[in-house]
């Protein structure tokens, strides 16, 4: 007798533990969904603000960096500048001295460069 009563409590035991083992594979999924939840939230107001900021750039009539250095350079600076090359001056020397970004300098130099092959 004592052996079923033995028996009936590990069956029983062995029931809840494997109802338990259901429920905690829903929390796992249940935490998985607000996870995934979750990143599509912030995806989607990382991409609202990006809108946000293109539209505010638009407004302000803000343009890239890269015209406005394009736009800095003008042709006293470009004489400048291939003066100095000429000299033997490095283009960061040059573009610290004229405080012109590297890579107009590196541009104008290029270019320079160039028109004397042709030449």
């Amino acid at each position: 007798m004592e052996l079923w009563i033995v028996a009936s409590v590990l069956f029983v035991s062995a029931v809840l533990v494997f109802i338990y083992s259901f429920t905690q594979k829903q929390e796992k999924e249940q935490a998985y969904k607000e996870l995934e939840d979750f990143s599509l939230t912030v995806t989607r107001t990382v991409y609202d603000l990006s809108e946000r900021v293109k539209t505010l750039e638009t407004e302000l009539q803000v343009d890239d960096q890269e015209d406005d250095l394009h736009k800095q350079v003008t042709q006293l600076n470009k004489d400048n500048i291939i003066t100095l090359f000429t000299k033997g001056f490095s283009t960061e020397t040059i573009s610290k001295q004229l405080r012109i970004a590297s890579a107009s300098v590196q541009e104008i130099i290029d270019s320079y460069i160039e028109e004397g092959i042709r030449a």
